[in-house]
Parts: structure tokens; sequence; C-alpha cells
């Protein structure tokens, strides 16, 4: 039996862009996609905050996709994100390998 960790996704689109195409596991494309806004600095700063629903992102926990043409692309144009919908814009890019 196959443990949900252990199942490794492709990614397509613009995901594919970010972390690439080798077949991955949830956890490494994760990874991959934070490196990517570290190095981009898309990361929010001290002081900065996002409402979304009743939910407030504040700090480091906002995402700004603006910045990025292609992390906009996959935000479906948004200009920033909730760290804890990265998952959300991600999901339609990755299917099972």
């Amino acid at each position: 039996m196959v443990r949900a960790i252990d199942i490794k996704y492709k990614a397509s689109g613009p995901l594919k862009d970010i972390v690439g195409s080798k077949a991955m596991t949830r956890g490494q494309i994760v990874k991959k996609m934070w490196a990517h806004i570290k190095d981009e600095e898309l990361q929010g700063e001290p002081g900065d905050s996002y409402k979304k629903g009743s939910k407030t992102f504040k700090g480091g926990q906002i995402i700004y996709c603006g910045e990025c043409p292609i992390m906009k692309k996959m935000c479906k144009g948004k200009e920033k994100i909730g760290m804890t919908e990265l998952a959300t814009y991600m999901e339609p890019h990755l299917t099972r390998a």
C-alpha cells in the first residue's frame, strides 16, 4: 500500500515553470515553491496584512503574486494571497505521476 506522502505528482502550466517537470512528492513541490517565493522576495514583511474572509494574514504569511508573472498566472491574476491559499492554486496544476 502506498502512503499518501509518497505519491508522486507532475506539475503543468505555470507551476511547471517554477518547480520543473520531474515527478516529485507534494512535499518536494511545496518546498520548491517556497524556495521560489523566497528567491523572488515575494513574502510579506512585518506590518503587512491581508484579509480573506474571516482570516487575516500578517507579515510573512502573505505572498505577493503580482510581482512575479508566473505566480500571478498560477494564482489567477491575484496580487496577493495568504500562505494557506497556495495549495488551492497549486492543485489544478498537479497530476498523479
